[in-house]
Formats: C-alpha cells, structure tokens, sequence
C-alpha cells in the first residue's frame, strides 16, 4: 500500500440518520432491516447529535423493561459522540477507536460539518487488519 487510505474512500455511505424525537422501537426495526448496527441521530439540518446502537438499545431500554414504542432516541443515544472527519487517515480513525473503545465512528464532511459516513471497527479490520493492534490493544489503557 503506497498511501494511507482516507475515510472517505472506506467509509459506508450514505448513512442512515434518524430525528433525536423519534422512537427506539422504530430505530430497532430499521436497524435489523438494514443490517446495520447503529443509528446517527441528527438534527433538522442533518447535524449531528448522537449515536443509538444496538448495545445502548439492550442497555438503557431492554434491561430496564422499558417498552420501546415509548422510549425516545434522545433518552438513549450518546451525546455529542466522536467523529473525525472524511479527508482524515484511516490510521488515525483505528487509534481513535481504540483507545476510546468506540465500535461506530461518524465521519463528518469538513466543510459543511455534515454527516457523510460511517466507519465501524469490522470494516476497518475488513479493510486494514494491520491496524487489529490499534483498533483492540489500546482499548485497556
């Protein structure tokens, strides 16, 4: 590999987002026809605001007996998550990723600071598996 890859030419696009008022349980059904094991939220504008995955999903409403048709994404999704932009270098997302312990990282176009992809911790080691150290070692410091 002469070049380190971008997120840009790796990252899943497009990606799919979801307003913060609407619910868990219709987050969940898009999520398992999807494929897809998070949800961005955003705001009117297409900001971003958060994150839902399927681990926050089990945790904060699963676990708890809550019923999913009432929970709104808002009450469940991390704030003001990670991100890096598209024009960074894969390596630099892996290092993030590791030593955050982050499995889905929104990818900001960094003009416009719009969501443009998504890169998780299976495509990078789909993509790069040189980088397993990086995306799991650092993880316990």
């Amino acid at each position: 590999m002469s070049e380190e890859p971008l997120l840009e030419d790796v990252m899943t696009t497009p990606v799919f987002t979801m307003l913060p008022m609407e619910t868990v349980r219709r987050a969940a059904e898009e999520m398992t026809s999807r494929g897809i094991g998070s949800v961005i939220i955003v705001d009117s504008r297409g900001r971003l605001l958060g994150i839902v995955t399927k681990t926050d999903i089990v945790k904060h409403v699963v676990a708890k007996g809550l019923d999913p048709s009432k929970v709104k994404l808002s009450d469940v999704m991390t704030e003001n998550p990670y991100y890096m932009f598209s024009d960074a270098p894969l390596r630099e997302a892996a290092q993030l990723m590791g030593s955050k312990g982050i499995g889905h990282l929104p990818i900001l176009d960094p003009e416009t600071n719009k969501i443009v992809g998504i890169i998780t911790k299976s495509d990078i080691l789909k993509i790069a598996p040189h980088y397993i150290d990086l995306v799991y070692a650092l993880r316990g410091r």
